[in-house]
């Protein structure tokens, strides 16, 4: 059974899906759970609050465009035609 190239896209856009939701996991083990640690999940308030404050936020975003490019490429994956 020959692989189809719609076949071989729609695990290329599966595979991609799966490394960007690593990637949201790395960023937050990064960037967001160690100011999360250091505030105590925002109810010790500590001296550099501004610039954690910053990083918990743009980490959040970061992780909103990953999460977003991980769903298209899994939803275009899904939309691929089955192999015969």
């Amino acid at each position: 059974m020959a692989v189809t190239i719609e076949g071989s896209t729609a695990r290329w856009l599966a595979a991609s899906a799966a490394g960007l939701l690593l990637v949201n996991l790395i960023v937050f083990a990064i960037w967001t759970q160690p100011v999360n640690t250091v505030t105590d999940n925002w109810t010790v308030h500590v001296a550099n609050w501004d610039a954690l404050r910053r990083q918990w936020e743009y980490s959040h975003a970061v992780n909103a465009a990953v999460t977003l490019a991980a769903f298209c490429a899994s939803a275009l994956a899904a939309l691929r035609p089955a192999e015969l």
